[in-house]
């Protein structure tokens, strides 16, 4: 594990980008792009939420990295560390789940895993995981599912926020009015383990 002072995902005040997005038309249908595209773009074919990556200004501690938490979800990352979640005894994925807005009955969450070594402190020093009731799991595999969205409306080539932290699985028809925030995974194969283990 390598010792970070604040969780890996957070967002820093230094790394907010004003997302200056516009609608073209691609292939005959509006999707929504950056005004000055890059190849990094797009994630499942939806487009990402553009953040720095200097981690410099004060940590938001309510506020997550999207391209961190992405990176994190779609990677297997510790969300504390930046490390691998896999347990490299067993091949699972450690998670560490809450029951406020996170459950493994709903079967995707937009929480990262968190390593076995980072648990403990995550646990302790969260103040989301000390409002809620956390669990430990971990996963067999999981797999993207959708993301959280800002939904734009179109007038011409102009883009307007219609709603935000909306969820947009893959596929959606909204897909191509969408602006992912977060990456949404699908947890398989879950276990419930004993907090008293890490």
């Amino acid at each position: 594990m390598t010792t970070v002072q604040h969780p890996y995902v957070i967002a820093y005040a230094g790394e907010a980008e004003i997302q200056h997005v516009l609608f073209r038309r691609v292939r005959g249908e509006w999707r929504l792009t950056h005004a000055e595209p890059r190849r990094d773009d797009w994630g499942y074919g939806i487009l990402r939420a553009r953040s720095g990556a200097s981690r410099q200004g004060k940590p938001l501690f309510d506020v997550v990295n999207p391209r961190r938490q992405w990176t994190c979800a779609d990677c297997g990352l510790c969300q504390v560390c930046g490390e691998t979640a896999r347990d490299p005894e067993t091949g699972r994925y450690w998670w560490l789940l809450s029951d406020e807005g996170e459950s493994e009955d709903r079967g995707w969450t937009n929480a990262p895993p968190t390593c076995r070594a980072c648990i403990p402190a995550a646990v302790t020093q969260c103040p989301h995981l000390r409002r809620g009731r956390p669990a430990v799991y971990t996963a067999g595999a999981f797999e993207p599912y959708g993301v959280f969205a800002v939904i734009y409306s179109r007038s011409g080539q102009l883009a307007y926020p219609l709603a935000e932290k909306e969820i947009v699985t893959f596929g959606d028809p909204r897909a191509s009015h969408a602006l992912a925030t977060q990456l949404l995974v699908c947890l398989r194969d879950l276990r419930l383990e004993p907090l008293e283990v890490v």
